[in-house]
């Protein structure tokens, strides 16, 4: 698997983010998560989501192995929340992958 992917969102705008090995390793600072159904080439994206602890990904992880047999997660750290919930849509906006989670407030 890649170490980093670029997500390209609706405006254009290419994001980059880094693999994360497991979910125990998924930081606890703020920022977007991504996670992937690899294959051939980057493979195709199942979920993304932002989130206040990239840490509360890993319940929404465990969704998407389950019902998308997503194998990869990628995290974007990005403490401004406004910044953060932007590049998510953007990126929805354009994959529109089947799941999507949005941080509680």
């Amino acid at each position: 698997m890649k170490t980093f992917i670029d997500l390209v969102g609706a405006s254009g705008a290419t994001y980059r983010f880094r693999l994360v090995p497991a979910p125990a390793q998924l930081a606890a600072s703020a920022g977007n998560f991504a996670f992937l159904r690899a294959g051939p080439g980057q493979g195709a994206l199942v979920c993304i989501g932002t989130a206040l602890s990239l840490s509360d990904a890993a319940n929404a992880w465990k969704l998407a192995i389950d019902r998308h047999q997503a194998n990869a997660i990628y995290v974007r750290l990005n403490i401004a929340r406004d910044v953060r919930l932007y590049e998510h849509q953007d990126i929805a906006e354009r994959h529109a992958p089947t799941m999507i989670v949005t941080e509680a407030d």
